[in-house]
């Protein structure tokens, strides 16, 4: 499936696809990047009730966006739901948006298939899909 808690080679895909969405960003015309990666400023941590998550990448301009980008391997479904859940919240707070990062193929699958299907699982809406 997908990977939030990565390890090993998993981090290094990971941290890859974070810069290269930080990379992208600029050139669709969103400012204001953080990225979650050394050298860059990191999105501010954000606080939920149960628990707190950091987004993989965050924006300012043209409005806030809020990003979590899922690499390649085991992932916990109540972990994505806490992060999502707490994302999609304060992006709807903030007049912002989600987004998500997927693999362009999650197991012979389409990507965004799979993110769709878990984002209607937790109960959450997506403002947009990448799939790398």
């Amino acid at each position: 499936m997908l990977g939030q808690e990565a390890h090993g080679s998993e981090n290094v895909e990971r941290d890859g696809a974070i810069r290269l969405i930080a990379e992208t960003l600029p050139l669709a015309g969103y400012g204001g990047i953080r990225a979650d990666l050394p050298g860059w400023d990191s999105p501010d941590l954000i606080h939920g009730a149960m628990r707190d998550h950091r987004p993989s990448l965050s924006a300012t301009t043209p409005r806030t966006v809020y990003f979590d980008v899922l690499a390649a391997g085991p992932v916990s479904l109540d972990e994505v739901a806490s992060r999502w859940q707490l994302f999609a919240s304060a992006a709807e707070l903030t007049q912002g948006e989600f987004h998500v990062v997927v693999p362009r193929w999650v197991g012979g699958r389409d990507g965004r298939t799979v993110a769709k299907q878990i984002a209607e699982l937790v109960g959450v809406r997506i403002g947009f899909i990448w799939a790398i």
